[in-house]
């Protein structure tokens, strides 16, 4: 249904996403990744969640600073993703300045918290095949494709406290044609420190919880 060049970027998409989610197997800690393209802008974020510590968040919305393939470099800031096997492997990486959020809700708002140094190295490996997915469109009548597919990862995240590491399931989703949202659904109860939130630069706000799966969710315009 899709060749290897589906892994690379559609030039002719008005809008296209690459998402990643990683858990630990324990349920104690989570991972994502999420980047879309609009042209030479974009958005990009990254979260690490762990039971018993605030929420580490990192964003950066409608940004400048495009380079080759899927590598960006904003100001203060780098991140890159590598298919390094088409449907098999990606090689996923950042150096940021995050935040440390002890009420994960500030992400939808003007996202103060502790900043903190932060590298991101994940391995995401497919375990299944490539499933069909359609993104939301961008324009009435737009048309769309793209995929999800489970995985596992392989998660080194440099902290100024130290190394975390941690492997477990995983899923990732990439859509061209369209952004990437969920469709609205029940998410279970959970401590706010598996909450997950995020922010759009169109002023959507996306929640997510990450234990041992992950659950995300519309909730709405701006906070």
């Amino acid at each position: 249904m899709w060749s290897d060049l589906d892994e690379t970027r559609h030039p002719d998409a008005a809008t296209e996403a690459w998402w990643w989610w990683g858990a630990c197997a324990a349920g104690d800690a989570g991972v994502f990744v999420g980047f879309e393209l609009r042209g030479n802008r974009f958005d990009y974020w990254a979260g690490l969640v762990r039971a018993g510590e605030p929420y580490l968040y990192v964003e950066e919305l409608d940004g400048v600073g495009l380079r080759s393939g899927l590598e960006i470099k904003p100001a203060e800031m780098w991140a890159d993703h590598q298919c390094e096997v088409p449907f098999r492997q990606w090689s996923l990486g950042n150096e940021a300045h995050g935040v440390l959020l002890d009420d994960p809700d500030e992400a939808w708002r003007r996202a103060y918290g502790t900043p903190t140094p932060v590298t991101f190295d994940i391995e995401w490996y497919a375990t299944g095949d490539a499933e069909p997915i359609a993104p939301e469109p961008t324009a009435p009548g737009a048309a769309g494709c793209g995929y999800r597919q489970a995985g596992e990862v392989d998660c080194q995240i440099e902290l100024a406290t130290g190394m975390f590491e941690f492997v477990g399931p995983a899923e990732r989703v990439h859509v061209w044609g369209g952004a990437y949202l969920p469709s609205s659904f029940a998410m279970p109860i959970a401590p706010s420190d598996h909450r997950a939130p995020y922010r759009r630069s169109d002023g959507r706000r996306v929640d997510q919880v990450l234990t041992d799966r992950w659950w995300v969710s519309v909730v709405g315009g701006r906070a």
